[in-house]
């Protein structure tokens, strides 16, 4: 009996590795040597990163509207900020909402420079749907409740700001502007 079970075990270990060998692809042993080794990643550095990105939302002539978010991130560490809420306007509840997601990287072959993985999405109330703005502009705002969603990877110079988009509204003149400045924080 123990025989009988000895002798199964060891057909059934030859036949799961007979079958892994068929799954497994072969790579010729020259492809294998002239693959580079994956380059490691470089350790995070110990500071922190203050990012600062404004949206200016301009609709016509005038001053635009300015909303900021800030944070301080760790090298290489990710963070996001959430925030949302309801307004009511004459059409009713209107969700508004800025979230924020990045990541910096500090790059060592340039002193002072810092990669930022930016997502972020903006569903503002248009001036036009505010109370007390006029009835025409309402209707014509309410056709057209418009934000932005975009992700983008950039470099910045710690400390100085740079214009990394510019959109337009598809529906009217409204465009929505974003400035970030990445400082190093020591």
């Amino acid at each position: 009996m123990l025989k009988q079970l000895l002798h199964t075990l060891g057909v059934l270990g030859l036949l799961v590795g007979a079958a892994q060998a068929q799954t497994a692809p072969s790579v010729p042993a020259k492809e294998q040597e002239a693959r580079p080794a994956p380059k490691p990643q470089e350790p995070a550095q110990l500071v922190n990163v203050r990012i600062e990105l404004t949206i200016l939302d301009q609709t016509g002539p005038g001053d635009p509207s300015k909303k900021v978010v800030t944070m301080h991130v760790a090298d290489r560490a990710n963070a996001f900020i959430r925030t949302s809420g309801r307004v009511l306007t004459k059409e009713g509840w209107r969700d508004v909402t800025i979230n924020v997601d990045a990541r910096p990287v500090v790059l060592r072959a340039k002193e002072g420079s810092v990669q930022i993985d930016l997502g972020f999405e903006y569903r503002p109330i248009s001036s036009a749907t505010a109370p007390g703005s006029s009835p025409g502009a309402q209707a014509e705002a309410s056709a057209s409740q418009t934000g932005a969603v975009e992700r983008i990877s950039t470099i910045l110079e710690s400390g100085k700001p740079l214009l990394i988009s510019q959109a337009a509204d598809p529906s009217s003149d409204r465009r929505i502007s974003v400035e970030m400045k990445a400082t190093i924080l020591k």
